[in-house]
């Protein structure tokens, strides 16, 4: 391999596994040449020493305390999340407020600060593949014919495999880990946000189930299926705003009031350590996508700028060409006329890994 080709999957080897020991990753009789040897330790290095210290001490509620960030030997985090504290915000919002689909954010009153911020990340891409998901739903074909079958299938893999996940990983962090860390130093309306996960995580796993069938029949006699999502996602759908609007209305005060922007990133990082580099796969794409859309070029730069280079590097080179490509369109499959290819991207960018070969 080429000194080019080294250098990427070292990094990506070394950012996945740098709490380990690379015996402890790769076959124990594979013995490294001494130049090897010194990129392993050079990349170690690098990430090790990139990684900000997180202070964990009274930080969330006690029934948060087993979503603790994993720690290297040197004790300190492996981020995962971007450090929104080194994005330095000025008197203008860093938003193009008429590309938000916020229902609370507007001209009279933009997103400023980062307690604002900070729920509009998420928020944005959930909205803007909801907006997607809606329009596939409405184009399928209500009896599909055996040439549009894909069309079927292909949607309900991606809502399986991408949106569900994503989305029951968001309810799921906000219910075990974001809102106790609240609840741990003020009020808030408990009873109206934990009702509504569970309304909105029940509507979704029906529609799972449904999604689930037609893989399983392979979109053959799937007409009663099609008619339930037609009728449940749009339902939910507007459910799922009204969820949103009503954080956005509450939330940024609560955390101006009681919360730094240190601890908040503490408790985000805690929440993307709990979803792990498969939520990472997932759900940043969609992230990085909106963000391009809906904020201003300065703060997408500096958004991109301050993720953690390992995560950064998966990002670019795997997830976000996978998710284009792969996720995407199965999303948009019955929006399309002809059957599309799916074209998955390698590690890196490249065909062939070796680590994965080992």
């Amino acid at each position: 391999h080429s000194s080019q080709l080294l250098n990427s999957h070292l990094h990506i080897l070394i950012s996945i596994h740098a709490d380990t020991d690379i015996a402890c990753v790769l076959p124990p009789k594979i013995h490294f040449p001494p130049v090897i040897n010194q990129h392993l330790f050079r990349y170690q290095n690098i990430i090790m020493s990139d990684q900000p210290t997180v202070d964990n001490t009274n930080t969330v509620a006690e029934d948060a305390s087993s979503t603790k960030p994993k720690a290297s030997r040197s004790g300190s985090i492996l981020g995962l999340g971007p450090r929104l504290s080194s994005i330095k915000l000025g008197k203008t919002s860093p938003a193009i407020v008429d590309k938000l689909t916020s229902e609370v954010f507007n001209k009279e009153f933009p997103p400023m600060d980062w307690a604002d911020m900070g729920l509009l990340i998420p928020h944005e891409a959930i909205r803007r593949q909801m907006t997607m998901m809606v329009q596939s739903v409405s184009a399928m074909p209500d009896e599909p014919a055996e040439n549009e079958l894909w069309k079927v299938t292909l949607f309900a893999r991606w809502y399986i495999d991408y949106f569900f996940l994503s989305v029951e990983e968001h309810h799921e962090a906000e219910e075990k880990i974001y809102f106790p860390w609240i609840k741990s130093k003020t009020e808030y309306p408990e009873k109206e946000f934990s009702k509504g996960h569970e309304d909105l995580m029940a509507e979704m796993e029906d529609m799972k189930e449904t999604c689930e069938t037609i893989y399983q029949k392979g979109g053959k006699d799937c007409s009663k299926e099609v008619a339930l999502l037609k009728n449940k996602i749009p339902t939910f759908e507007e459910g799922m705003r009204a969820h949103l609007k009503e954080e956005e209305e509450t939330l940024p005060e609560i955390l101006r009031n009681n919360f730094t922007q240190k601890e908040e990133i503490e408790i985000v990082e805690k929440i993307l350590q709990a979803g792990g580099l498969a939520l990472a796969k997932k759900f940043l794409p969609a992230i990085l996508l909106a963000i391009s859309e809906w904020a201003t070029s300065e703060y997408y730069e500096d958004f991109c700028a301050s993720i953690p280079p390992p995560i950064k590097h998966l990002a670019f080179k795997y997830y976000l060409p996978d998710f284009e490509n792969v996720a995407m369109v199965m999303r948009d499959a019955p929006t399309f006329d002809k059957k599309p290819k799916l074209k998955k991207v390698g590690c890196c960018g490249i065909s062939v890994c070796f680590p994965c070969i080992l």
